[in-house]
């Protein structure tokens, strides 16, 4: 947020969660003693799958080119349904169809992008099927990427979490560098994000 409001000061932070089908209301708003944090909410329930699934379809054995948004649906439309066997059936349809795109990199976007985004209900060893697809082209490099940035921005996360909580506590920022591996300059703008909450 800092770094954006530098470069526009009439920025503003949104934060946007999105639920899966199973999910069908939520409270929008958390209140605690030091902060209220407001979303706003996207849920998928509202997404007819089927329908988003032939139209695709339809623009596929037409010949008319998939937009980014086609894709971005693609990779989506597994959390539109309810329940696991429903996402899993949707996930391998998805997964049938993304063979049909001609566009490799678009083929491996989609291939990417539904294994990511159904990580949590993803038969196993269907999973590893995509896997062996997916190593089959160029993706198994972007995909072993990816899971290394996604690691060391977990990693990193974790960090600055320790660091917050150990700049809380009053330790000295020479022991937290030592700890975390943070620079002065990375604990000093935490240590600022900390007092302007």
């Amino acid at each position: 947020m800092e770094r954006y409001f530098k470069e526009d000061e009439a920025f503003n932070l949104r934060l946007i969660v999105i639920y899966t089908s199973d999910v069908q209301s939520a409270e929008a708003n958390l209140e605690t003693d030091c902060f209220t944090l407001r979303t706003e909410q996207a849920f998928l329930s509202h997404i007819d799958g089927e329908v988003t699934f032939r139209e695709i379809q339809g623009k596929l054995q037409s010949g008319i080119p998939l937009a980014d948004d086609d894709l971005m649906r693609l990779v989506i439309l597994p959390l539109t349904v309810p329940g696991t066997e429903g996402k899993q059936d949707m996930l391998e349809r998805i997964v049938d169809l993304a063979g049909q795109i001609p566009d490799e990199r678009q083929r491996i976007f989609t291939l990417s992008g539904v294994v990511v985004a159904s990580d949590k209900f993803i038969n196993r060893e269907y999973l590893n099927q995509i896997r062996r697809r997916i190593n089959m082209t160029q993706l198994g490099q972007l995909y072993e990427k990816e899971k290394i940035e996604y690691g060391n921005q977990k990693a990193r996360e974790k960090v600055l979490e320790i660091a917050k909580s150990l700049l809380e506590d009053g330790t000295e920022i020479v022991k937290i560098m030592r700890a975390t591996g943070l620079t002065e300059e990375e604990l000093l703008n935490l240590q600022n994000e900390l007092l302007t909450v």
